[in-house]
């Protein structure tokens, strides 16, 4: 994604400030020269306009006219050339020449008024930006540091077609940021979430069953088929204490609330704060300084808070040095936070939340994830309102996220097809219908689906070897659930066809990188039960890979590939250096030293049952497996008992 930082900037306190008309700042667009911009609007009629954009207004003539206005304003801050003006600086250099220099003052003169019959033909620098990548989306990096600029609604800026600028081209997302050396300690992006869903009805009721079925679908691919609590954990109708005690729990990567915002009754203080349930009293209006501090206990993992609360993000109380909830996250070093700078419509929450995180638990780039987020918002304006406008998000990324989000989608994609397995196996022992497991496969293909887009867009190698490992073990178990739990006669065939998918992805695999012996094997295994034969040569390779893996220390992913060729060895008259039986207990001593110092260490022992298990429940020469071979019922079935961990 290519990102076009736009930094304002101006001299003396920043903490505060208000607009004035007239007042001059400096633009800075990536590499382009400096520009003198001049904001043309005094603090109070800037007010006026904001207020005028709320949703319950009495005048729709009077809200379309304040949008115009501060579209149009901050249309011209972030596009236009400058605000020079050439009479003024000719009058300066008149009152100020000797005599003699009217052939200098001359050419300057008309240096100047070329420039600004450019400035009123070309597109500015920003849009010049934009056109060089319009055939991807693109974001606007922002930097505004004064007070008083950042209550602007930046995001209301509009391109030459009149439409919103974020609708140019691709997409165009704009984010904020503030410098600081906040994002020095910043937490390390995770691959696995774990989301915290806070909300209250103190303020008047809330969408918070929309909210929580919109939070678990996004986190499908990760809940366990028990103890959800590990990836989620909500609190409802919180109280400020509920928060401070709930975040000194480990592990938060993701934080959602959902709540009222009302305006501060205190005196000088005229932000918005969050409000929450209180023992006695009902309801309780939280500060943005307090509710940064009860949230200060999951700085240290969590990357992503966001706010569905109204005015979370507003920073019209510009004199006050202490800002807006959004900007005190932000700053006190939560990478996203993402809040509106309006009222925010209950309906317009619920796209939010169901499409910010279901693109981003899936792996998708945050940014991308807030521009979708407000195209749905734009394009369901009739029912919410201007929050394609309200939602700002603020957004400082780590170097490296573009490339570590391979690792998290692919990861999200193991996760799911772990718990698909985990429902099949749960409904095998419950006696479920046919319809039921056809649901599964239905869900099945859907990664499938997936899984095939997303190959297309990956570049990392080691990602791409994942990514094809991870379709054919996703073949393999649509064909384990046609086979074993459908079964008829039209569901084997497409089982078969599946395996043969399932053959063809692991080879690639293999082929593309001969030292991922996992791969190998797998694709050795399905050639030997489809056609009774395997190939030598492969077979070698593979065992020297997982040889050469089997070294390092405490290694036990390995075992489980040796263990296998040990068995698959028979086939061609080929043996390993050790009989399968060691290996597997050479992967449990490993695992044991592993597990003692990592609690959370992935274990083998599961994947490596279910796979021997497959020579011994569907691998089988009477279900036409192997062709004239025995097959290796026998020996793997005195291997299973070893795979259970002590």
């Amino acid at each position: 994604m290519k990102s076009i930082l736009v930094e304002f900037a101006r001299f003396k306190n920043l903490g505060t400030g208000i607009l004035r008309d007239g007042d001059d700042y400096l633009r800075s667009i990536t590499s382009h020269r400096v520009h003198q911009v001049r904001i043309p609007i005094d603090q109070r009629p800037f007010n006026q306009l904001m207020n005028s954009l709320r949703y319950v207004y009495k005048d729709r003539h009077e809200y379309d006219d304040a949008f115009h206005s501060l579209s149009s304003l901050v249309t011209n801050l972030l596009r236009r050339q400058d605000y020079m003006d050439v009479g003024e600086l000719l009058d300066r250099l008149k009152s100020s020449h000797d005599e003699g220099n009217e052939a200098l003052i001359q050419h300057v003169a008309q240096l100047l008024q070329q420039h600004d019959k450019e400035s009123l033909l070309e597109e500015g620098p920003l849009l010049e930006e934009i056109k060089k990548y319009n055939n991807e989306l693109q974001q606007i990096d922002l930097v505004t540091n004064a007070a008083e600029l950042s209550a602007l609604p930046f995001e209301a800026a509009m391109a030459d077609d009149e439409k919103p600028l974020f609708l140019n081209g691709k997409g165009v997302v704009l984010t904020r940021r503030v410098r600081g050396v906040f994002r020095d300690s910043s937490p390390h992006w995770p691959a696995t979430p774990k989301v915290l869903f806070i909300w209250s009805a103190a303020g008047g009721s809330v969408p918070h069953k929309k909210h929580r079925e919109a939070l678990l679908n996004a986190l499908k691919p990760w809940l366990p088929p028990k103890n959800r609590e590990k990836v989620f954990v909500e609190i409802g109708n919180a109280k400020y204490s509920d928060i401070e005690k709930i975040t000194h729990e480990d592990g938060f990567t993701h934080c959602h609330l959902l709540a009222h915002g009302q305006q501060i009754d205190k005196k000088n203080d005229h932000r918005f704060g969050i409000a929450l349930n209180h023992r006695i009293e009902g309801a309780d209006v939280i500060t943005p300084d307090d509710l940064c501090k009860a949230l200060a206990g999951i700085r240290s993992s969590a990357v992503v808070v966001t706010l569905a609360a109204c005015d979370a993000g507003n920073e019209t109380d510009v004199i006050n040095p202490d800002k807006s909830l959004a900007h005190l996250l932000h700053t006190s070093g939560f990478p996203v936070v993402i809040a509106s700078q309006l009222p925010l419509t209950m309906f317009g929450s619920e796209i939010f939340t169901r499409r910010f995180y279901g693109e981003l638990l899936n792996g998708l780039d945050v940014r991308e994830a807030l521009h979708h987020t407000r195209v749905e918002l734009y394009d369901n304006q009739s029912n919410a309102g201007h929050d394609w406008v309200s939602l700002v998000g603020y957004v400082q990324l780590p170097e490296g996220y573009s490339d570590f989000l391979e690792e998290v989608r692919l990861k999200s994609h193991l996760n799911s097809l772990k718990n698909l397995r985990d429902r099949s196996e749960t409904l095998a022992q419950n006696g479920a219908s046919r319809e039921e497991f056809e649901t599964i496969g239905a869900d099945l293909k859907r990664e499938i689906e997936a899984l095939n887009k997303l190959l297309a867009q990956t570049k990392d190698k080691r990602a791409l070897d994942e990514n094809r490992g991870l379709l054919g073990s996703a073949e393999k178990r649509l064909a384990e659930l046609l086979f074993k739990h459908i079964g008829d006669d039209r569901a084997k065939a497409a089982s078969r066809e599946a395996l043969s998918r399932a053959s063809k992805w692991y080879k690639e695999a293999f082929d593309a990188n001969p030292s991922h012996h996992w791969s190998g094997v797998q694709y050795l295994a399905l050639q030997a039960v489809m056609t009774g034969k395997l190939d030598r040569k492969k077979w070698k390779t593979a065992y020297r890979a997982a040889e050469v893996d089997r070294v390092r220390p405490n290694e036990y992913w390995a075992q489980g590939s040796l263990t296998e060729l040990a068995l698959l060895g028979r086939l061609i008259g080929e043996s390993t250096d050790e009989p399968a039986a060691t290996y597997l207990q050479e992967m449990k001593d490993n695992f044991a030293v592993v597990q003692s110092e990592d609690p959370g260490a992935d274990s083998p022992f599961l994947s490596t049952e279910l796979q021997l298990r497959r020579y011994v429940e569907w691998w089988l020469p009477a279900n036409g497996f192997f062709a004239d071979d025995a097959g290796l019922a026998d020996e793997a079935r005195e291997l299973i008992p070893l795979c259970c961990q002590e």
